[in-house]
C-alpha cells in the first residue's frame, strides 16, 4: 500500500509537470484550441490541429510511455487529479478549513487552510492545472484501450514501442524544432517485427 501511494504521488507530479508546461505555453502564446494552425499527419492524410491540441496530444503520449501503458495507473492518476480539483472548489476548501479547525492543533495549518479559502485565483489555477492533468491521463488511457492493449502484454509492448518513438519525435520537434534527430524508424520496425514472433521482454520497473 505504501509503495502504491508513493507511485501514485510520483505519477501525479509527472502529470502536473506536463500540464504546467501546457499552461505556460498558453500564457505566452495564447489559447486558441479551435484555430487550426499546424499541418500534421501524412501527405495523403493531412490533419490541421492547433498548437495547443498538439501539445496536449504530445504530453498524453509521453504520459502513456512513462506509465508503461498501464490502464490501472492511468485511471488512478485521473481520479486523483479530479479529486484534488474538486477539493479546490470553494465548498471543498471551506470544508477542509473547517476540518482543520476542528482537528488540527497547529494554528499555522489552520491559517493556511483559511488563506486557501480566501485565494480564489490560486484555487482556480490549481483546479485548471489538475483538470488538464486528468485530461492527459484520460487521453492516454483511451489510447491504450482503443489499441486493445489494456489486458494484452504483447499488444501493450508493441504500443509502447511505437508510442515511444513518436513521443521522442514530438519532444525533439517541440524543444529543438527537428524531429528527424530521433532517427529513421528502422529500429522501431525491427522491434515490431521481432515482437511478431517473440513474447514481449520484461517491462522492467514501472
Amino acid at each position: 500500500m505504501k509503495v502504491q501511494t508513493k507511485r501514485r504521488a510520483r505519477d501525479v507530479v509527472l502529470a502536473l509537470t506536463y500540464a504546467c508546461t501546457v499552461r505556460a505555453h498558453e500564457m505566452v502564446f495564447g489559447h486558441h484550441p479551435d484555430l487550426p494552425t499546424l499541418e500534421r499527419g501524412t501527405s495523403w492524410e493531412p490533419r490541421l490541429v492547433s498548437r495547443h491540441q498538439e501539445l496536449v496530444e504530445m504530453f498524453s503520449r509521453l504520459l502513456l510511455v512513462r506509465l508503461r501503458a498501464r490502464v490501472d495507473r492511468l485511471a488512478s492518476l485521473e481520479a486523483e487529479c479530479l479529486r484534488r480539483a474538486t477539493e479546490a472548489t470553494l465548498p471543498g476548501a471551506v470544508l477542509a478549513a473547517g476540518r482543520h479547525a476542528l482537528t488540527c492543533r497547529h494554528p499555522a495549518v489552520v491559517l493556511r487552510a483559511v488563506l486557501w479559502v480566501l485565494s480564489p485565483i490560486r484555487r482556480r489555477e490549481f483546479r485548471r492545472t489538475h483538470v488538464l492533468a486528468a485530461k492527459l491521463a484520460a487521453m492516454a488511457r483511451t489510447t491504450v484501450i482503443e489499441a486493445g492493449a489494456a489486458h494484452d502484454p504483447v499488444v501493450r509492448t508493441r504500443l509502447l514501442a511505437a508510442t515511444r518513438y513518436q513521443a521522442t519525435r514530438d519532444a525533439l520537434d517541440f524543444t529543438l524544432g527537428d524531429p528527424s534527430l530521433a532517427g529513421p524508424p528502422d529500429r522501431l520496425l525491427a522491434e515490431l517485427d521481432w515482437l511478431d514472433t517473440h513474447l514481449p521482454p520484461r517491462e522492467g520497473r514501472s
